[in-house]
């Protein structure tokens, strides 16, 4: 593009130079001849050249010509003619020059607002399609491919009829669009590139010419089939829902915000006749408005309520639970739970009744009860919370149990009580006692309101010894992770101090390998410089473990091809099969993936270099991917030694190794594996094996293809 650019601006030049030389031979040739007006109009091409192709600058073409115009015909011309012409050249490209950098400046604003839509536009979420008066697609953005399955080069130029699931919807769509102008929110059903209906939504305005004809429309719509199929749940839900309140012992019904009785079941209906269709406070007031107790327009504003309510008609009294129900339009109807409560005195009497009972039950209990009133007085306590207090009955009670309380705690423990009282916080407060003698004692305390709520129990028990052993845990649980850090830290400048003299070990050995040495020598250089590259090897491995467990290692995502990626591993190791003369199988799809791509190859070297390693010769390696849409399953196979079945649990632990002799003679460290299972955990997946004896192992990882 530069090239071809630089070129078009060399013919430019020459093109205007040979203007203006011809103009200036004109200009000679004339004048010899005595002519000097005729021909001067010859001189406006290289000035309108000049304004078109490189706008103000024309003025320095006019200037030069006008100069050298009235340098050569000066002598034979009037002054008064020569000066005019050249003023009107230098006035002509002046104002030539002007009117092309304004309209250069609107093309430019016209680009740059073209490119901006066009980022928009690629960058919506919503998909937006542009489609001809003719059906045809003219514009695709990746939206549309993230659902349809087509890429823009598929699509664009194709009729948009094959995506309908019914191809005479899109006729239906454009006649609606030339119509009303516009579409709002037409749901429809499409088919992707595999062919599997995906429901849509989708909004379209006409697009027109600037002289108000139409030319096409513009269509934005999203994919809406988690949603549907989300409706057709609710629904169901809202079925089942009907089916049990049709089952509920109490009465229920459901009321629309316009008081229309929508649902009634049996019990209900068995109580007041079947009112559905009517309008509620007709059906059980006799009222022609609204009744003045009437909790809908609370309910309709996402509160529940809870109310009783007295039935003349029944001469009954209901406790009414009143709560909104969403249905699937979004707006909200009344659900209304009725239950008899007309025999609630008889159930009080025989509550008082049991009160004695209950009460031999509240002093032999193995906790500390009391009772606080409304003011925080304690009204009532048992013996444990005389034996815990220090204090006697007689003592206690009217005391504010807020007494109890050391100070630290105090404004804490008054929060919980009152937030307790209205049902707003956990049952249980841990909290420090204040015994009569100054004694500190923690107790764990559990408020419950009493009927009314105006008073509530109190259980209170102490766990002063299990809050001594809970401290003492916790120091030890921070000494543990101190030297747990201690550790960490020493172990990570240990491996750094271990890999400083490995560097001139393996430079100084290689440095030997280019004297003259014997064949002994060599060897003996050799076997320095491979042991020292396989305990660098080792402690790098080790040093990533200790990054690993600072959580210093990160994710550097970038996209990449996995064939690619496997095809490079294998390449790099197959000496070391070829070796032992074994034979690796590649089977990949071709799969583009977002990932860490180093730590991506780290995990394919460990389990291909470990498969090579831990298999005899002429055995076999397969490598087999498997794209799973979302994300990936690759599997290592190879005809091995294979691994005791007790210890596949195991083998992705650090420093864990089967005890074989191949292991002995490897002499690993046994991180390969535990780096894999980090590397792949890192990106979201998970790593297994399975393995029989004498036969070979296969081991597997899944990642996902996006890393959100």
């Amino acid at each position: 593009m530069e090239k071809s650019g630089v070129k078009e601006l060399n013919h430019r030049f020459l093109i205007l130079f040979f203007a203006v030389l011809a103009c200036a031979i004109l200009t000679f040739y004339f004048a010899s001849k005595g002519e000097t007006r005729v021909y001067t109009h010859l001189f406006y091409i290289p000035i309108l050249l000049a304004g078109v192709w490189y706008r103000k600058k024309a003025i320095y073409i006019a200037l030069f010509l006008s100069f050298f115009y009235i340098i050569v015909t000066y002598p034979w011309t009037h002054p008064s003619d020569v000066f005019a012409r050249s003023t009107i050249l230098v006035a002509v490209a002046y104002v030539l020059g002007f009117v092309s950098e304004k309209r250069a400046k609107g093309e430019e604003k016209l680009k740059e607002t073209k490119y901006y839509l066009d980022d928009i536009i690629k960058s919506s979420a919503d998909a937006i399609v542009v489609v001809d008066m003719e059906g045809i697609v003219r514009s695709w953005n990746k939206a549309a491919e993230d659902y349809m399955g087509y890429t823009a080069d598929e699509v664009i130029g194709t009729s948009n009829k094959k995506f309908f699931a019914d191809p005479e919807e899109a006729e239906r769509i454009m006649e609606i669009a030339l119509r009303a102008g516009e579409l709002k929110n037409y749901r429809t059903t499409v088919l992707n590139k595999d062919k599997k209906p995906v429901h849509i939504n989708m909004s379209a305005a006409l697009l027109k010419d600037k002289n108000g004809a139409p030319v096409g429309t513009v269509r934005v719509s999203r994919d809406v089939t988690k949603e549907m199929e989300l409706e057709k749940k609710i629904k169901e839900e809202r079925d089942n829902l009907n089916l049990i309140l049709e089952s509920m012992a109490d009465g229920v019904y459901i009321v629309s915000k316009d008081y229309k009785v929508e649902f009634m079941n049996k019990v209900l209906i068995d109580e007041f006749g079947d009112q559905v269709g009517g309008i509620c406070y007709k059906m059980f007031h006799d009222r022609e408005e609204p009744c003045p107790l009437c909790k809908n327009t609370e309910v309709m504003k996402e509160k529940t309520m809870r109310w009783e309510w007295h039935s003349r008609r029944k001469n009954k009294t209901y406790d009414l639970i009143e709560t909104p129900l969403k249905n699937i339009d979004g707006t909200i109807s009344k659900l209304t739970i009725f239950r008899d409560i007309s025999k609630r005195k008889q159930m009080e009497e025989e509550l008082k009744e049991a009160k004695e009972r209950y009460m031999v039950i509240f002093e032999h209990a193995l906790t500390a009860l009391c009772v606080i009133e409304e003011d925080k007085k304690v009204s009532l306590v048992n013996k444990e919370f005389e034996t815990l207090s220090g204090y006697s009955r007689e003592e206690i009670e009217g005391k504010k149990w807020t007494e109890f309380i050391a100070e630290e705690d105090l404004e804490r423990v008054n929060k919980y009580h009152d937030e307790r009282k209205k049902g707003g916080a956990p049952a249980c407060c841990v909290f420090k006692f204040v015994s009569r003698n100054g004694e500190i004692k923690h107790v764990n305390t559990c408020i419950e309101p009493i009927l009314d709520a105006k008073r509530c129990i109190a259980s209170l028990l102490d766990i002063t010894e299990l809050k001594m052993k809970e401290d003492d845990l916790r120091e030890t649980c921070e000494k543990l992770a101190e030297l747990d850090k201690m550790k960490r830290d020493f172990l990570n400048v240990a491996y750094h101090e271990m890999r400083s003299p490995l560097a001139p070990i393996v430079g100084y050995a290689s440095l030997l390998e280019r004297f003259k040495l014997t064949d002994r020598g060599r060897k003996y250089i050799h076997n320095i410089e491979k042991c020292a590259r396989q305990l660098e090897k080792m402690i790098n491995r080790m040093l990533e473990l200790a990054r690993i467990d600072s959580r210093k290692v990160e994710l550097i995502l970038e996209e990449f091809s996995i064939p690619g990626v496997v095809w490079e591993v294998v390449k790099s190791l197959e000496p070391e099969a070829k070796k032992k003369k074994q034979k690796i199988s590649i089977v990949i799809p071709e799969i583009e993936i977002q990932a860490d791509k180093l730590k991506t190859v780290a995990i394919f070297t460990n389990l291909i270099s470990n498969a090579i390693k831990y298999t005899l010769e002429k055995g076999i390696i397969n490598v087999m991917i498997e794209d799973r849409g979302e994300d990936i399953r690759v599997c290592v196979t190879d005809t091995g030694i294979g691994i005791p079945e007790e210890h596949l649990p195991m083998i992705f632990e650090r420093f864990y190794m089967v005890d074989t002799s191949l292991t002995r003679k490897s002499g690993s460290l046994g991180l390969g594996l535990s780096i894999v299972k980090e590397y792949v955990k890192l990106h979201g997946g998970r790593v297994w094996a399975t393995s029989e004896l004498e036969k070979g192992s296969k081991f597997f990882f899944t990642m996902p293809k996006r890393q959100k």
